[in-house]
């Protein structure tokens, strides 16, 4: 075969999968009204084998929305309680905490068989102008267009099939992830816990500000933790390296922003120990408006070689 058309099939196929994980994703988030507090959906991604953390707030913030009007979500803070099992519809019920005149709070609880999964507190607040100020984005940076895709370099990294790297190419995604330094996770070495990355839609869909917020949760969950591997010289790749969410909160400080546009993901681990590892993002829109803050603790644990 000759190298132009393996090129031009494995676009194809790039296409696929990735026009396949944001349909799919687009279905996942148009949760399925039970009551006024009572939501379902499906959990089942395409591509994957468990269920996506991300996920999960996205669809909480959507079943939180369902029940407030007038307001804006401002933050959410969540627990990872038990893994999910993507074959097994997910159920949603949202509880009122407050209801005032500038701010409210829901409580989601996300439950499978009827074990809870999932816990997150939201608040709500109702638009005012006040006093502004904010850190700058990052200066100095690469531009995403002039950088390599995800796929370009898992292709570079696949091509000598390692065994002992996890292949996820199969993995359909809906959000594109362009790391101004990708790290090379055969040939890993102890590198300090900062990391910048560029992300958008993979492609360009309709959405709503509520949707808007959403994608930007769901994506908020992808790399975080990887930045507290850093300094160890191992990867969430890694087969014998178990990683998992444990909360995950967002404090969202601006809604004009469009997903579907290039957002910079500035990202660093300030501490790992006890098997946990703990990351703080700042989410920057393309003109630098710093949209949005996130914080995440997780499970880090590198399993006994046999």
């Amino acid at each position: 075969m000759s190298s132009l058309k393996y090129k031009y099939i494995t676009l194809l196929n790039n296409f696929y999968f990735i026009m396949s994980a944001i349909k799919n994703l687009k279905n996942l988030l148009n949760i399925e009204k039970i009551s006024d507090n009572r939501f379902r959906a499906s959990v089942s991604e395409f591509g994957w084998t468990r269920v996506y953390g991300g996920l999960i707030v996205a669809q909480s913030i959507i079943a939180s929305y369902r029940t407030v009007k007038d307001k804006n979500l401002h933050s959410l803070h969540s627990y990872f309680l038990r893994a999910g099992d993507p074959d097994i519809i997910m159920d949603y019920e949202v509880h009122t905490l407050r209801e005032g005149r500038s701010f409210a709070q829901r409580i989601v609880s996300a439950y499978q068989s009827d074990k809870l999964v999932f816990y997150m507190i939201a608040s709500f607040q109702k638009k005012e102008k006040g006093l502004e100020h904010q850190e700058k984005i990052p200066s100095g940076i690469v531009t995403p267009e002039n950088l390599k895709t995800e796929m370009e370099i898992l292709d570079d990294i696949f091509k000598n099939k390692p065994d002992n790297i996890k292949d996820t190419r199969q993995r359909g995604r809906a959000i594109e992830f362009r790391p101004i330094k990708p790290r090379d996770i055969t040939m890993l070495k102890n590198e300090d816990p900062l990391q910048l990355l560029w992300l958008k839609t993979s492609a360009k869909i309709d959405l709503d500000p509520i949707m808007n917020q959403a994608l930007l949760a769901y994506a908020s969950d992808y790399t975080i933790l990887d930045t507290a591997l850093m300094p160890h010289g191992i990867s969430i790749f890694q087969k014998d390296i178990q990683v998992a969410s444990l909360d995950h909160s967002i404090w969202f400080h601006d809604s004009n922003f469009d997903i579907n546009d290039w957002t910079l993901y500035s990202q660093k681990s300030t501490k790992t120990s006890g098997n946990r590892g703990f990351a703080e993002g700042m989410l920057y829109s393309y003109e630098g408006n710093l949209i949005a803050t996130v914080a995440q603790e997780g499970m880090i644990r590198k399993m006994p070689t046999i």
